[in-house]
């Protein structure tokens, strides 16, 4: 007789176990100084997302001009360049890699001690497929999120899809924010004698 498999596959929405997270509203402006100070607290390997290819560029530019040593992935790099950069991450020739979506999946390194959204991702589940790269064999790891105050509904639909609200934090050297809240504007105008209230869409 075979020796019986039990196989368990976790529910969608399910967070790794010893991730924890952190989340901060800043403007978009203060998104760089924020990204230096998080990078000169942690001193391990990170993992930095971006929505896009040519935000990717852009911060290796810049997280390259912090005095860091950074490789980039994402879908203009062909095969030989993609390789080089995982391996030189996970070798520690790099100590942070700014990647877009196409990594979240894609990458198996352990001991990657932050994942920094730089952007909040577009669908939800990439939420918790970015997060998933630290933390990984056992190891304990952190998830910090960056949000702009108009993101208020991204970082609601993710909450909801992982069932629990990421704790929101300010850093000393940041102006913080507040999540920005839609508002219903009223004009009264004269028809026919009457005074009709007219409501402007949400932005």
């Amino acid at each position: 007789m075979s020796l019986p498999i039990h196989v368990e596959i976790a529910p969608t929405g399910t967070t790794a176990e010893g991730v924890s997270q952190e989340l901060f509203i800043v403007k978009r402006e203060y998104k760089s100084l924020l990204m230096k100070s998080l990078l000169d607290q942690y001193r391990g390997s990170a993992l930095v997302f971006v929505r896009t290819k040519n935000s990717v560029k852009y911060l290796t530019h810049e997280v390259r001009a912090m005095g860091h040593r950074v490789a980039e992935i994402h879908s203009d790099r062909n095969l030989n360049q993609r390789r080089e950069a995982l391996e030189g991450f996970k070798r520690g020739k790099y100590r942070i890699l700014v990647a877009t979506d196409i990594a979240s999946r894609g990458i198996d390194v352990s001991g990657i001690e932050i994942v920094i959204n730089y952007d909040v991702p577009e669908d939800p589940e990439n939420y918790i497929h970015r997060i998933g790269r630290t933390g990984r064999a056992g190891h304990v790891g952190h998830a910090i999120t960056l949000a702009t105050p108009d993101q208020r509904n991204d970082v609601k639909a993710i909450e909801k899809l992982i069932q629990s609200t990421i704790p929101l934090s300010k850093h000393p050297e940041v102006p913080g924010e507040e999540f920005a809240k839609p508002q219903k504007v009223f004009i009264s105008r004269k028809f026919g004698g009457r005074r009709r209230p007219l409501r402007f869409p949400r932005r």
